[in-house]
């Protein structure tokens, strides 16, 4: 029966009847659909652990709901004779618009029933689970029908409570350091789109229901419904010069993919990492304005509050890493100004930027845009240098709002969309070193337009980088 407690959290208590004992289980539950899965072969004979699904807007699941993926007879010669069939349930990760009337739902994680089970094998007992919706059209379970279809499949799945349980659990809690790397990546996702002058979606950040395996920080802030395989038609060879070692793996994987206005303008954002999320470090963001092929990287550094050298002794924030950014600064070759189109002419000779932000942002900043100060390498090379950020009696150093030279959020997105800042052509070797590294996520983002499957402009090799490979051929500057 469904049962309501205290904290507002709706309960299925369950008899799971299994050979030799009796059994009560409490698990928490969600709304039940039932639908025509048109990834059912890749589920059942590739061992799929995420399909994507297209609805109709008006019959299609919601955000935390389980979908029953039925397979239509005529849809698998070999179980044709069976008629429609139960071959999994997916928990629905994400959805979003694809069309006018027409939304896309991402459905992972999906546990797959050992054997396929006949719908009308269920109709004949407690479970009437009534006639399979059309495709396209997801029709929602009564609670006491879903009840009795959990129940049934647990006698035959004993895996499925316990699957159940484990993704329909309270609200996901993230360790204050990676709701820090969450809040950067969010913010450099929110940067690319003003860059690409891209409006997002009301609907594209989505804190996800479950964890899954292997997740990257994109994966816990956006709508996996706005997710797109790379293998799929609709993302053209501008990618595949991404594909490879920069990407290492993630060749089946996917990337969010966002539309202008105007319908011709996309944003596609994919992230690259190595290691789980709550070992990065921090946030690297990787832009690439693929309609004028220039190339921008920005670096998130996190403030640190400290006492103020002022005389007034009041705390303020300030990054006092002086080997850390010197060590980064040193990856980053040095701008050139020698230019002899008038295409390549840029204000800033460095596509290299420290995004500098406050370290507690990611407790403080409910949802409003992450402040911060945008400031070019070659400047902050030269300040080290000539010891701008060197405090008190003893030489410390310390890089504040104070004392620092940068640019606001506006300006920065302005300068870079308008062609001041970027790099000149088709100069990608010299992210090299820098994408190299190991424990920061690295957010790719791709402005780009509907084209013709052609590859233009860009060093595919140059690119392709494995953050996880050890040796590195140096490479001469581009710039």
């Amino acid at each position: 029966m469904l049962r309501y407690n205290p904290d507002g959290i709706t309960t299925l208590c369950l008899t799971v009847l299994m050979p030799g004992a009796v059994s009560s289980t409490r698990v928490p539950t969600a709304p039940f659909h039932l639908f025509r899965a048109k990834g059912a072969n890749r589920i059942r004979y590739q061992g799929a652990t995420r399909i994507t699904e297209g609805f109709d807007k008006n019959a299609a699941p919601t955000v935390g709901a389980i979908c029953v993926a039925v397979q239509g007879g005529s849809d698998d010669y070999d179980d044709a004779s069976d008629g429609d069939l139960v071959v999994a349930l997916g928990l629905v990760r994400g959805i979003a618009g694809i069309a006018s009337g027409l939304v896309r739902a991402t459905l992972t994680p999906i546990f797959q029933l050992s054997g396929p089970v006949p719908v009308a094998d269920l109709q004949g007992t407690l479970v009437e689970l009534g006639e399979v919706p059309a495709d396209f059209h997801a029709r929602h379970l009564p609670p006491a029908t879903a009840q009795a279809l959990v129940r049934y499949l647990g006698a035959l799945e004993p895996g499925l409570i316990e699957w159940i349980t484990s993704i329909l659990g309270g609200a996901r809690e993230f360790p204050a350091v990676v709701q820090q790397s969450r809040v950067e990546a969010k913010d450099a996702v929110e940067l690319a789109a003003q860059m690409a002058n891209i409006e997002l979606p009301a609907d594209a950040f989505l804190s996800p229901p479950s964890e899954l395996e292997d997740e990257t920080l994109l994966q816990t802030i956006l709508n996996s419904g706005y997710e797109q395989d790379l293998e799929e038609e609709l993302l053209p060879l501008d990618l595949q010069r991404f594909d490879g070692k920069l990407v290492g793996n993630q060749r089946a994987a996917s990337v969010a993919v966002f539309t202008g206005k105007n319908g011709e303008d996309r944003l596609m954002v994919m992230s690259v990492n190595k290691k789980p999320i709550e070992l990065e470090l921090g946030v690297d963001l990787l832009y690439w304005d693929q309609v004028h092929d220039a190339f921008t990287f920005v670096q998130y550094k996190r403030l640190e509050k400290v006492e103020s050298a002022g005389p007034h002794g009041k705390n303020e924030w300030a990054y006092v890493r002086k080997g850390e950014i010197k060590k980064q600064l040193a990856l980053m070759p040095i701008g050139l100004h020698d230019v002899k189109r008038a295409a390549d002419w840029r204000a800033f000779g460095t596509p290299f930027w420290f995004k500098f932000v406050r370290g507690d942002a990611g407790s403080k900043l409910d949802g409003k845009t992450l402040k911060g100060m945008y400031v070019p390498a070659d400047w902050l090379r030269i300040a080290i240098e000539e010891s701008t950020f060197r405090a008190g009696p003893r030489g410390g150093f310390r890089l504040t709002f104070d004392n620092a030279k940068y640019v606001s959020r506006t300006v920065f997105t302005q300068l870079i969309s308008r062609g001041f800042v970027g790099t000149a052509g088709a100069r990608s070797r010299a992210f090299k070193k820098l994408l190299r590294s190991k424990d920061r996520e690295l957010i790719v983002a791709v402005r780009t337009e509907w084209q013709d499957d052609e590859i233009s402009g860009i060093d595919v090799v140059s690119l392709t980088v494995d953050r996880g490979d050890e040796q590195l051929e140096s490479q001469e500057s581009p710039f």
